[in-house]
């Protein structure tokens, strides 16, 4: 029985293994190339200034609230401790601890390398004088690409892992497409973000997150595995 369920939870959901992982990775290196070129590009011209601008004049009342919070509640700790509540729930469900890591390390090394992106582009905030309605406090790291909008992707393409040959994974894509969109308006409204650093970040978590699984499921986790298994066998 328990040979049945290993060999049924290695060809389903987020443990099935990946059928080209190389193409994965050229992906996902070609994709952080023409990124960089990209973020160099708009940082020595940011042709989309003028949509922050616009954006941000209804950086006020309610809207202003709104899309500050929305901020602020996905500041990197918070996005941590999320994720680790959410590996916890996933703990409990499925009643795998190896699910739950695997769950939480996939959202991790697809979300976190985007710093690296935005450290070697350096693109500089969009113009604070330009801004009618500034986020307080202003933020002063660089801004390609987005760490909120690459979080909210890297978190929906895992959830879609995770349940990956069930009902389900529609209405994630769904919601997950729905969050990415709210988040990426969020912080265009906020003035911290330019569209190019948005769409950066979208193309970032879609490309990065098959690599991110094969790395953490089907090389690290399926090699702990093997080793216990010969272990017990001993």
């Amino acid at each position: 029985m328990t040979e049945m369920t290993t060999a049924h939870s290695a060809s389903s959901g987020i443990h099935r293994r990946a059928r080209h992982p190389l193409t994965a990775v050229a992906v996902s290196v070609a994709t952080g190339a023409v990124l960089l070129v990209l973020g160099l590009v708009m940082k020595a011209n940011p042709a989309d200034l003028p949509v922050v601008v616009a954006l941000n004049q209804h950086h006020t009342g309610l809207v202003g609230t709104l899309t500050s919070g929305i901020y602020k509640a996905l500041e990197p700790v918070y996005a941590v401790v999320l994720v680790a509540v959410l590996a916890a729930a996933v703990w409990a469900v499925s009643r795998s601890f190896k699910t739950a890591i695997a769950f939480g390390a996939v959202v991790g090394l697809t979300w976190l390398p985007s710093a690296i992106l935005k450290y070697v582009v350096e693109r500089p905030r969009p113009e604070l004088s330009a801004l009618s309605h500034p986020y307080s406090p202003w933020q002063t790291d660089a801004s390609f690409p987005s760490g909120h909008t690459a979080f909210i992707v890297a978190l929906t393409v895992t959830f879609c892992f995770l349940l990956r040959g069930t009902r389900w994974v529609p209405l994630v894509a769904a919601l997950g497409t729905v969050a990415t969109v709210v988040v990426g308006l969020a912080v265009m409204v906020n003035g911290l973000h330019y569209p190019t650093d948005v769409l950066a970040s979208i193309l970032w978590s879609l490309a990065m997150a098959p690599t991110a699984r094969w790395i953490v499921v089907d090389l690290i986790l399926a090699r702990f595995g093997a080793k216990g298994r010969r272990r017990a066998a001993a």
